[in-house]
């Protein structure tokens, strides 16, 4: 029995409609976090009202991709758009409400679509790679910080989890 190769990891979005759609596919590490960011702030640009984060194809997620879901779902409180996952694995549900993340955001089924994301389709038509511009170790180093320490405000718990890593992170930007 052959299994299908595993998916590359990537972003793809498309925009129509007053809707955004992000596709995270494969493993959703920090590599990926940069073209994520770039995706919402492409849906900030054009006005989108609602971005929703198709999970299907998400493997896995580390801490610093959950902290950049993190930052959207705490910038959506104060902004005019609105961030909905869609299809997240169980084991994606799992690692999100690990670290409070699923508080932040809603999450939905393809069967329990509320009304308004009934039809996709249109989008996923017309998705595109978000390839990220390069980014500078120093940057990299950043958005690293920046994510976990957005952890550590969704759930004080993720202080004491993060602690080493946000201090390594700070030593490293020092040296930048």
């Amino acid at each position: 029995m052959s299994r299908a190769a595993p998916q590359s990891p990537r972003i793809l979005a498309a925009t129509a409609d007053n809707c955004t759609l992000i596709v995270v596919s494969g493993a959703a590490t920090f590599k990926l976090a940069p073209a994520f960011k770039q995706a919402l702030q492409a849906a900030k640009l054009a006005g989108s009202p609602l971005v929703v984060v198709d999970m299907a194809d998400c493997v896995s997620m580390d801490s610093t991709f959950m902290g950049a879901l993190a930052t959207a779902g705490l910038a959506q409180r104060t902004s005019d758009c609105r961030l909905a996952l869609l299809n997240p694995t169980p084991h994606a549900r799992s690692l999100l409400r690990g670290l409070g993340v699923d508080r932040l955001l809603k999450s939905y089924s393809a069967a329990e679509l509320p009304a308004g994301l009934a039809d996709l389709s249109g989008l996923k038509q017309n998705l595109r790679p978000v390839e990220a511009a390069p980014v500078s170790q120093h940057d990299m180093a950043a958005l690293m910080y920046d994510a976990h320490e957005t952890l550590t405000r969704v759930d004080p718990e993720n202080l004491q989890r993060f602690k080493d890593v946000l201090a390594f992170l700070r030593e490293d930007l020092q040296r930048f």
